[in-house]
């Protein structure tokens, strides 16, 4: 895919729904955009009934005037194809383009994404669609971007999804026999003799092998629309970069990876928890920017609270511009918002904007977004720049579902035990790449593979060969369980490469809440204490729970080992040499403090330490460079001011990006701000 410029600013901005507004509204919007400092703004997400009120008849009347009207005020636009919601009049013509949910009931359409993606209707629609805006709205000189659908999440268990379903499982696995072997299918006597035998999995998960599948088609298919789009969008503007906003990882329904390389640039909606919002978005920054190893748009995120969650507070005076400043920090270059102005109706009314109810523009809120947008303006060096990790943490989309169907315990959760592993690299200020298990392992020097519980094909060779050619590889507990249809290979746990642990794992011990053990380091130089950062002070006892097994060694060494229950005094963490790496496996659920340690002397050993081991806890710092440009972000996370010491970058000087002024030694960094500074040259 030839390399598209998306940009010379970094954009700022939000979606914009003038569908909802009339004229005299938009007209006094788009000043308050000028007036916050916006340059960019999503378009038409959901205006598929707008512009096209009746089939094949359209009127784009409204949309061309907010086009120019954005165009005189020097305000691009990122064109959305608003595919997400076709109109009632489709519906209409064809009930059967509703979708089916998983309990097997055909939706009403009261929301966005009620169609069946699979419909030939739908994708018929979707290219006109595509083709008539780029027609339309491919010449103009404030397109910025294309944005194809919205969240391409959907999930349908229709008659049309299971005939689609039983092709794409035809083309995966040629015949029903190999597919019953495939899958396991004797036990239970589910063989199946015909193909017109399968069904999409009604009621939820049900044969995990058959539901683990059905999840890649429902990506693969919301993914073919796309590409539908895509293909008569480029046909008629080939200049023109295309995106789609994919949702957070904790929401299911697509495997991104297999998405990125159809994406001109990765863009993402970023909604954090209240509490521990930090760690919850770097790592989902880390994600998105490693999939194509470039810097991504966050194209969503609330300028407050949100609407839809148990409990919704306000974001706090300063946090707003942080998180959003911590998504620059971590690659993004962009930073927009849902939406500008709050809806009046519907189950978002309540969702935060940057123009509210009532006060408009007069509050906290709006002062805080146009501050924001003018020091965004001072930033423009930093676009291009990389974050440059030799660390990266392994993490499949598909082990969400995995984990969570075949639970032997309910305290084991993928998603918090790769956050277990993820955060004392992240509170370390250590860079990490997020990666797929099957991407190119080499440019690393640590890898850290928490709980890979499904070896797809290929996997263990990719992990091999890392670990042969030098690399250090860390897996944890409840790996290498299953093959990649959820079927376990003969030979045990981690086929086949338990030979480059060095063990063998002869049985699981899934604790219940009030059941723990402990574990000890073998020895105070377990790693090598003499390059350690935390040797001096660490602890030797440790507590583990929810987990452990019961390991063997097979050439390993152990460099911990139980101190409790019938497996007391067997190995709880191993450590194997392997062609010219070392393969670490840890057995236990350890406590928080023990992964540091363990992380932090294995990086050590690699040579690659905390960017400031002296930076207080809850001080995120990041460095974005590129041909000799270095940018640093410091960024304060606590409700209360702290002081720092940037002079521990030997032989460096930094300027303040945003006030222009030399800076070193020790300064203060406000509750919630973010320090943002430029290597001086020379």
């Amino acid at each position: 895919m030839k390399s598209k410029k998306l940009q010379s600013q970094v954009l700022y901005g939000a979606d914009y729904n003038p569908e909802q507004w009339p004229i005299e509204v938009i007209e006094r919007d788009v000043v308050l955009m000028k007036e916050a400092g916006i340059n960019a703004v999503t378009l038409n997400v959901f205006g598929w009934g707008m512009i096209e009120p009746v089939e094949n008849c359209y009127d784009f009347n409204k949309l061309d005037y907010v086009f120019d009207l954005l165009e005189h005020n020097g305000i691009g636009v990122v064109l959305a194809t608003p595919t997400a919601a076709p109109p009632s009049w489709m519906f209409q013509k064809d009930p059967t383009m509703l979708k089916v949910n998983e309990n097997g009931q055909r939706v009403e359409h009261w929301s966005r994404q009620a169609y069946c993606p699979n419909h030939s209707l739908y994708r018929e629609n979707i290219r006109n669609m595509a083709r008539v805006l780029a027609e339309r709205y491919g010449k103009r000189s404030n397109l910025l971007l294309w944005h194809i659908n919205n969240e391409c999440i959907l999930h349908c268990y229709c008659d049309c999804c299971a005939a689609e379903f039983r092709t794409w499982l035809r083309n995966k696995y040629e015949t029903f026999e190999r597919l019953n072997d495939s899958w396991q299918l004797q036990q239970w006597s589910l063989a199946k003799t015909d193909w017109e035998q399968i069904r999409p999995p009604i009621g939820g998960m049900t044969h995990t092998s058959a539901s683990l599948d059905y999840q890649r088609f429902m990506s693969d298919s919301n993914m073919q629309g796309f590409l539908a789009e895509k293909e008569e969008i480029i046909r008629i503007t080939p200049d023109i970069p295309i995106t789609t906003n994919f949702y957070s990882i904790d929401f299911l329904g697509q495997i991104h990876h297999q998405w990125a390389p159809h994406l001109d640039v990765i863009s993402w909606d970023s909604y954090p928890p209240h509490r521990d919002y930090a760690v919850w978005a770097a790592f989902q920054h880390d994600y998105f920017r490693s999939l194509k190893q470039a810097p991504f748009l966050l194209m969503e995120q609330a300028s407050s609270n949100v609407n839809w969650k148990p409990y919704n507070p306000a974001k706090r005076p300063g946090m707003m511009s942080l998180q959003s400043y911590q998504a620059v920090a971590r690659g993004a270059e962009a930073i927009m918002y849902f939406q500008f102005r709050q809806s009046r109706g519907g189950v978002e009314k309540y969702h935060s904007s940057l123009v509210s109810h009532g006060t408009e523009s007069d509050n906290r809120v709006f002062r805080e977004i146009s501050k924001l947008g003018h020091e965004l303006e001072k930033l423009d060096k930093v676009l291009q720049t990389r974050i440059h990790a030799r660390v990266a943490v392994l993490f499949d989309i598909t082990l969400m579902w995995l984990v969570n169907w075949n639970k032997t315990s309910q305290d084991i959760d993928y998603r918090s035990t790769v956050t277990a592993f993820y955060r004392p690299l992240y509170e370390a200020n250590i860079a990490v790449d997020i990666v797929h298990p099957l991407e190119d392992l080499s440019g690393y020097d640590v890898i850290v593979a928490p709980m890979l519980y499904m070896f797809e094909e290929g996997v263990p060779d990719n992990l091999r060969s890392y670990v042969e050619q030098g690399g250090k590889l860390v897996m944890s507990y409840n790996s290498g369980m299953v093959n990649g249809c959820d079927v376990v290979e003969y030979g045990g746990f981690l086929r086949p490469i338990d030979d480059v642990f060095g063990i063998i794992v002869e049985e699981a011990d899934a604790l219940e809440p009030n059941m723990s053990n402990r574990i000890e380091w073998r020895g105070k130089s377990h790693i090598d204490s003499s390059k350690s950062s935390t040797s001096s002070t660490r602890s030797e006892i440790y507590r583990t729970d929810k987990w452990g097994e019961v390991v063997r060694l097979n050439g390993a060494e152990a460099i911990a080992v139980y101190l409790e229950d019938y497996y007391a005094g067997q190995p709880a963490v191993t450590r194997n040499g392997y062609g010219q790496g070392e393969a670490y496996y840890v057995s236990a659920h350890p406590e928080d403090s023990f992964i540091r340690e363990l992380l932090l002397d294995v990086c050590s050993t690699a040579e690659v330490e905390p960017l400031c081991p002296k930076a207080p806890k809850g001080v995120e710092i990041t460095i974005r460079e590129d041909e000799g440009q270095r940018f640093m972000f410091v960024l304060n996370h606590h409700a209360a001011p702290i002081e720092i010491d940037v002079g521990w970058l030997e032989g460096a000087a930094w300027k303040d990006m945003l006030q222009q002024t030399s800076i070193s030694g020790k300064v203060t960094i406000d509750a919630y701000s973010t320090l943002i500074l430029e290597e001086e040259q020379g």
